[in-house]
């Protein structure tokens, strides 16, 4: 049931992308949502179907399918990757999505997203809460 709350994670995250993309990419992943487009809003949501697929054990199958086809979406399309993010840790200039849980890690608060081994220091603090909080106390004393 983790991994399946983990996955219904990801696709929420993935929806949102596809939602601001004028590639279409949304009414195709829609299609093979079959009418549950529910899957995109709530990823605490679950249907009596969805919780029968879990039963016969080919739920967490269709999910992985949808993971797939938005995410290759994602990295492919050029509007989509533009809204991705650089690790402001370590500066490396690949590009990383919240989506993506197995190497990446997200701020509670501000919601960047950094390289999971670049994780020890974001446990000292979001070098991006940081910046704001220094720059609002800056304006305060102004």
């Amino acid at each position: 049931m983790h991994l399946i709350g983990r996955s219904r994670e990801q696709l929420k995250l993935l929806g949102d992308y596809l939602g601001l993309c004028r590639s279409g990419a949304l009414k195709e992943l829609s299609k093979r949502l079959n009418h549950r487009n529910y899957l995109l809003e709530s990823p605490h949501r679950f249907s009596v179907a969805d919780l029968q697929q879990i039963a016969d054990g080919v739920y967490e199958g269709f999910l992985k399918a949808l993971i797939e086809f938005a995410s290759q979406h994602v990295y492919h399309c050029d509007l989509c990757t533009q809204r991705g993010f650089i690790c402001q840790i370590c500066q490396h200039h690949d590009i990383i999505f919240p989506f993506e849980f197995d190497t990446t890690v997200r701020c509670a608060e501000c919601k960047t997203v950094f390289h999971q081994s670049c994780q020890a220091v974001v446990k000292k603090g979001c070098p991006r809460c940081a910046r704001r909080r220094k720059y609002q106390e800056q304006n305060v004393f102004a």
